[in-house]
């Protein structure tokens, strides 16, 4: 029997609640006599395939944030996880919706270096370069955001009582 494999680019379902764009999560990379060159980070939830398939998921940006885009800015979407990242060009756009001309998806290589854990915590990778320390048994993050995991893992063994000298 075949193993399937679930694509991450591609939603599993119709019937999905798409995550909207957050505007405080969009950044002016640069701003030129022409166009200007944003770059977007998704939220969790937030597939390739939603790039023209749910064009109201930047209505938040649209409605009034400085930072709405418009026809032919540039724009770098990259994954809540960093898994994909996406170059495109902003075809249509209005006070509601952004729809991108071919966006170019790139599929970013599984993390290769192995995050520190213990019997009861693990670091976690928060997506956008933070981490924070997660209890196992609930998934309940236990500590702030920080911004590297080796900030986390020192976190994680603050957690364990020291011994008395």
């Amino acid at each position: 029997m075949a193993k399937t494999t679930v694509d991450p680019l591609i939603p599993e379902s119709d019937d999905r609640q798409i995550p909207e764009i957050d505007p405080a999560r969009v950044t002016l990379q640069y701003s030129g006599l022409a166009w200007r060159e944003y770059q977007v980070i998704a939220p969790a939830g937030f597939v390739a395939a939603d790039l023209n398939e749910a064009p109201e998921a930047w209505r938040k940006l649209q409605n009034g944030s400085r930072n709405a885009l418009r026809k032919f800015d540039r724009v770098m979407v990259i994954d809540h996880d960093e898994n994909w990242f996406a170059e495109a060009t902003v075809a249509f756009a209005d006070h509601k919706s952004v729809i991108f001309a071919r966006p170019k998806i790139t599929s970013l290589p599984s993390r290769v270096d192995k995050l520190f854990e213990t019997e009861e915590y693990r670091v976690k990778f928060l997506g956008s370069g933070s981490y924070a320390v997660e209890r196992k048994r609930d998934g309940a993050i236990v500590t702030q955001q920080v911004a590297s995991a080796e900030l986390a893992a020192r976190d994680l063994n603050n957690l364990y009582p020291r011994k008395a000298a």
